[in-house]
């Protein structure tokens, strides 16, 4: 019994025949029927026993269904069901955490918040209080206090003998006259010191006519340049020039 091509309805002899899909073919007869492109049996897409490529095969299309009353009830108690899970997961979670997107400004807030977090804990605002405070110390006018220290002669390191209970002339008037027999006398003071600051803070200088001192350096033969600025030698360093005034006090000699 001879075959017949499914396409062209011709005689199909064995060297040329294709079957699938249930049916026999021509090989060249085995074409997409929506663009005719010939396929192979690695190509085709069947549909209703009909062959087609991959552009071109209809697409399988949802079918509508009835909303009968049970449906509706199953599709009511779902909906019900996922808002009383949503409700639950957020009543436990409130209040728990909020979450927020990472930009550069909040990271700036959350890194400024944990350097204050910081400086309160170890007690950093309380010392700069304290410090605020003496820097702002002033008279009625608004200027700075600055008061003359009583006129008093300040002697050398060299002078101080701890072994021999002798201090220089940093000791009472009592003390000033000892003179240990294993040294000579000490030379005497320099003849004028002027005004005696003491540091309150440290200080590096920021230009060349500055100086740099430390905390509790005494400063002398200061001169006040404005409410701001004045000039000195600072004892330990021997070096002169400008500082500011509100890094020093009137030394309590």
């Amino acid at each position: 019994m001879s075959k017949t091509c499914a396409r062209c309805e011709k005689t199909v002899y064995p060297i040329e025949e294709l079957k699938c899909l249930d049916k026999t073919w021509h090989k060249q007869c085995f074409k997409c029927q929506g663009c005719g492109m010939t396929l192979n049996m690695r190509t085709y897409k069947g549909f209703n026993k009909q062959p087609y490529c991959e552009a071109h095969i209809p697409k399988a299309k949802a079918t509508t269904m009835a909303e009968t009353p049970e449906l509706k009830r199953i599709a009511e108690n779902t909906k019900i069901q996922s808002n009383v899970k949503y409700h639950a997961e957020f009543e436990k979670a409130k209040g728990k955490f909020t979450q927020v997107a990472d930009d550069p400004e909040t990271l700036r807030i959350k890194q400024n918040s944990k350097i204050i977090s910081n400086v309160v804990y170890h007690g950093e605002l309380q010392k700069k209080a304290i410090m605020e405070q003496k820097r702002t110390m002033t008279g009625e006018n608004g200027k700075q206090i600055v008061t003359n220290p009583p006129t008093r002669k300040i002697g050398s390191v060299a002078d101080i003998d701890p072994v021999n209970e002798y201090y220089g002339s940093l000791t009472p008037a009592t003390n000033n006259n000892h003179v240990p027999q294993h040294q000579p006398p000490p030379p005497p003071p320099p003849a004028n010191t002027g005004r005696v600051y003491r540091a309150m803070y440290d200080y590096e200088a920021q230009d060349h006519d500055e100086v740099s001192f430390c905390d509790g350096d005494l400063i002398i033969n200061c001169t006040a340049i404005d409410e701001g600025w004045m000039t000195g030698l600072v004892q330990r360093t021997g070096c002169q020039g400008m500082l500011p005034a509100n890094y020093v006090e009137p030394a309590q000699i």
